[in-house]
């Protein structure tokens, strides 16, 4: 019942924020990602993606017009000087990905994503992952 709870939490929170503020949300990167993946507590289909900072701290907003949403609050962020090409770096365990970093040239971060309990289970049963990297593009002028 209490995970129920989240869960509609959550799905509350993404339509509220879809709904108020698609207008307002920052885009920093645009990435076209080749297979699903895990992204905060949701598996998200192969598809475009935006990231966004909607304007609310350090949430992260991932969303693609015809798959869904899914809100993330990074788990660190650095600083770095020239980050070069954006990208989303995601560690795959077999044919399942997990978001672990988004690299942003707009500002200049690294933001590190929590462990999705699913590949935490992956990585204690001895499991190496590999590292894959989706290089990301940024928005264009108009936000699109």
């Amino acid at each position: 019942m209490k995970n129920y709870a989240i869960i509609v939490l959550v799905a509350c929170v993404a339509f509220v924020t879809l709904a108020a503020t698609p207008s307002h949300a920052q885009i920093l990167i645009k990435a076209d990602v080749p297979f699903s993946f895990s992204a905060g507590y949701g598996i998200l289909p192969a598809g475009e993606y935006n990231i966004a900072r909607p304007g609310f701290g350090e949430v992260m907003l991932l969303s693609s017009g015809r798959h869904g949403v899914e809100l993330m609050m990074p788990k660190t962020t650095d600083w770095r000087d020239n980050i070069g090409t954006p990208k989303l770096v995601f560690h795959r365990y077999g044919d399942e990905y997990f978001l672990a970093e988004i690299w942003t040239n707009a500002d200049d971060c690294v933001r590190s994503l929590s462990v999705h309990p699913r590949e935490r289970q992956l990585a204690k049963s001895g499991v190496s992952p590999q590292v894959a990297v989706v290089y990301a593009a940024l928005p264009s002028v108009n936000g699109n």
